[in-house]
């Protein structure tokens, strides 16, 4: 779950359409509806949200763990958390170093000149993360781009905040060329009404109200670009030995003879290390005191 929200006071990390070029958050500036909040208090607040910007969200969304959906426009503010969440790398922060570098995310056009292809994923915590030849990618929801959303839905909480504006960076670093624009377009990574004056406009209006060297107002996942997903995936065996053992970070397995053939050094060492751990366990013989 997120953090509670945070009472410090948080503000979108663009400027307002009347201060900045409306075409550089989604294009021309949509028209508005009235739209309540829900908070985890139950309290309603109301505010205008792009209409546009709330026909982009999905219709249901599904609670983690369990099998309940709800309707995404009965409690938008629920699932953005969900959206947003990148806390299973949060808890293995500290090994990530194992993972990948801290380093900028390579533009899109370095990605595929290294040969990997684009697989996109709903899940923030898969944003950008790397196996055999493959590149996971969460595209940028359009409500990242909508200032008024920010207000209503993102700056209640400095967790969310946080999360929301990593994912906004790791775009600032994907697309830094008009070529890379279009690589984004063309894999519905972006917003097709999105042009490059428009991009450059708010990347730069973003660099004014986030560090992209400190990174302080990030969610501390984006301090590293990409990550390899198998080791990941040993670190999470590792660390959570008990429960995740077998499945891993992300489990992508269906046929067994395939976990086996790519898994088959660690069933090994575990195998090995019990059988000694046993060995040493057993009882000595009757005729010694």
């Amino acid at each position: 779950m997120m953090a509670s929200p945070s009472t410090t006071h948080l503000s979108p990390p663009f400027s307002p359409p009347d201060k900045a070029s409306p075409a550089a958050h989604g294009g021309e500036t949509p028209s508005s509806v009235e739209a309540a909040t829900k908070s985890g208090a139950n309290t309603t607040s109301t505010t205008k949200v792009p209409t546009e910007t709330l026909r982009s969200l999905p219709t249901i969304s599904r609670v983690p763990g369990h099998h309940h959906v709800f309707l995404v426009e009965d409690d938008v503010a629920t699932f953005v958390k969900m959206d947003l969440d990148v806390s299973r790398l949060n808890r293995i922060h500290r090994y990530l170093w194992m993972a990948g570098r801290p380093l900028n995310a390579r533009p899109l056009q370095r990605q595929k000149m290294m040969g990997l292809d684009v697989v996109l994923t709903e899940q923030a915590d898969l944003h950008l993360l790397k196996f055999s030849n493959k590149l996971l990618l969460k595209p940028l929801p359009e409500y990242i781009l909508a200032h008024d959303f920010w207000a209503t839905y993102l700056c209640g909480s400095r967790e969310l905040h946080a999360c929301a504006c990593g994912l906004l960076l790791s775009y600032v670093w994907l697309v830094c060329s008009p070529l890379d624009l279009k690589m984004a377009h063309q894999l519905d990574l972006l917003p097709g009404s999105v042009s490059w004056p428009a991009w450059k406009t708010l990347v730069a209006d973003f660099a004014r109200h986030v560090d992209l060297n400190a990174l302080d107002q990030v969610n501390r996942r984006y301090h590293f670009g990409e990550l390899r997903l198998g080791r990941v995936n040993s670190i999470y065996r590792v660390r959570f030995f008990f429960s995740h053992f077998v499945r891993g970070y992300l489990y992508g397995y269906n046929r067994y003879v395939v976990f086996f053939q790519r898994n088959f050094a660690w069933i090994l060492v575990v195998f090995v290390y019990f059988s000694l751990v046993l060995s040493a366990m057993q009882v000595a013989p009757p005729w010694i005191p």
